[in-house]
């Protein structure tokens, strides 16, 4: 089926035929505004397409898919302007490669009085060329169009794609071993996109991001694979077509799935254009784009150029918007444990993290991402011996960090503040862990004394029989603390309290006195 975008762009390819000057410098003023990220942003609004182009102030620009007559811009041109081509353009990159509908616009003949010709009609592809993005694409959509006719019910059909669909690519992917990674990536790519369509209210969010960051694990397993081959000049023309695509794929993706998009935009940068050095002509691109997609791009390529100041100042610009990302950043720098960047980085998002984990709706999920965090946190302490932050962060997480912040201030023989802990958490003495009670027993036994004061005093305050003998086997265990601190003295004046203050309970005086507690 044809969609209203390639009806458009038939139109287009008929109504302004490339064997005309003016409609040459038309798509070149149009391609150069779009090549130097000039488009800030263009998406489908019902059947038109809406966007806002930088060129000596801001265009806002309509374009109508059905009646195209009734495009415009807010530059007042009568007819089809450069803003209007570039905004196209734009939109046309999210899900298609430049060249490939640049290609069709030279091959076209100009339309007769037939009619137009139908430039994109679906056509059987049953082959691809290796040094082809546009012929990959058209290759996996053929495919895709063949799957999605196969399936026998569209509940199927995202399920399918996982396990029949992605499995047939690499069966059919190019068996050279530059190339193949790259194609595979782009099926990636191509199956996010088909994921992200057909996400509506009847799909659980969650199954559909489950889905995703299968296909961006295989992203980053690919990119990865093409490490060493992305500096084959074979490969430049494939790749700079890859990096132009991958690029306004991001830039047009709305939200919930900015972040999966994101991800795979990260890994190819981390292993692929990194090494034909783009980044500083990438930063360019993104020039003048504040829309948060241009930012998380601008910032990561900051990042991997080290020029951290640059990249945190953004980070604080966008702080709670930014905290979901900033995991990646720090995890990367534990991992090639480069650890004065990540003293850096932490000083300035580890309030903005811990903030934006406080805010997540669910205690599960607060839990994970703290989880998460304490333990890139405790890597970074071991290795530079400095437990300063991960501290803070124990503390600022609490009650989420209890497990971690408990473990460490025992095993640091903290013993004082692990009780303070206790307390704070509101547990009681029967409910600790009876080994971790023995070793401060030995260690530091004035440590203890809140705890089994509060226990007493909740044991009396019960008022029966049973809770009056655990109160007095409790006195007896803080009485041997008492004196292994020699507070001899400060034990017969604490006792003669509590005799005072329960003389009025018969059957609790009878057990202090069957117990010894005789101090008059």
């Amino acid at each position: 089926m044809v969609t209203k975008m390639e009806q458009f762009a038939t139109w287009l390819i008929n109504t302004y035929p490339l064997s005309e000057e003016r409609n040459r410098v038309l798509l070149k003023g149009a391609l150069q505004l779009f090549r130097q990220g000039n488009v800030i942003h263009a998406f489908e609004d019902g059947t038109s397409i809406t966007g806002k182009v930088q060129d000596n102030g801001h265009r806002h620009v309509l374009l109508d898919m059905d009646i195209h007559e009734l495009s415009r811009c807010s530059c007042g041109a009568d007819s089809l302007c450069i803003h209007q081509l570039a905004t196209f353009l734009s939109f046309w990159s999210q899900t298609r490669t430049i060249a490939s509908l640049i290609e069709k616009w030279k091959e076209a003949t100009p339309h007769t009085a037939s009619g137009p010709s139908p430039l994109f009609q679906k056509k059987k592809v049953d082959s691809y060329s290796d040094a082809s993005l546009a012929s990959w694409l058209d290759f996996v959509d053929h495919q895709h169009d063949q799957y999605k006719r196969s399936i026998p019910s569209t509940r199927t059909y995202l399920t399918g794609l996982t396990h029949a669909f992605f499995p047939k690519l690499r069966l059919l992917a190019p068996k050279k071993a530059e190339v193949r990674p790259l194609f595979l990536l782009h099926a990636s790519l191509f199956c996010m996109q088909e994921v992200m369509k057909s996400y509506d209210s009847s799909q659980p969010y969650q199954y559909i991001v489950d889905i995703l960051h299968r296909f961006v694990d295989v992203i980053e397993e690919e990119a990865k694979g093409l490490f060493h081959s992305a500096i084959a000049f074979q490969l430049d023309t494939l790749l700079k077509e890859s990096r132009e695509m991958i690029r306004h794929m991001l830039l047009g993706q709305k939200e919930p799935f900015i972040r999966e998009v994101f991800y795979a935009y990260q890994f190819v940068w981390n292993d692929v254009f990194q090494r034909r050095n783009w980044m500083s002509s990438e930063l360019k691109e993104l020039e003048g784009d504040q829309s948060l997609q241009a930012e998380l791009a601008k910032t990561h390529l900051l990042f991997l150029q080290k020029k951290d100041d640059d990249a945190l100042h953004i980070v604080k610009k966008h702080a709670h918007q930014y905290a979901p990302y900033v995991f990646n950043w720090l995890q990367a720098l534990a991992n090639s444990k480069a650890k004065d960047r990540l003293d850096t980085w932490l000083q300035t998002s580890l309030p903005i993290v811990t903030t934006y984990i406080h805010d997540e709706p669910t205690y599960e999920r607060k839990r994970q991402l703290t989880k998460h965090l304490l333990k890139l946190l405790t890597d970074y302490a071991l290795e530079t011996k400095h437990d300063a932050m991960y501290i803070e962060a124990m503390k600022s997480l609490m009650p989420y960090s209890y497990g971690e912040y408990e473990w460490y201030l025992f095993e640091t023989k903290k013993y004082r503040k692990w009780v303070e802990l206790q307390l704070w958490m509101g547990f009681e003495l029967s409910g600790l862990e009876t080994y971790k009670i023995k070793e401060i027993k030995k260690a530091d036994p004035y440590a203890l004394f809140p705890l089994y004061h509060i226990a007493i005093q909740q044991a009396i305050g019960q008022r029966n029989k049973s809770s009056y003998k655990e109160a007095t086997s409790l006195l007896k265990a803080l009485h041997s603390l008492y004196k292994k601190e020699k507070l001899e003295d400060v034990w017969v004046e604490y006792i003669l309290q509590i005799k005072e203050g329960t003389k009025r309970l018969r059957s609790f005086q009878e057990e202090l006195k069957k117990g010894r507690f005789t101090y008059d």
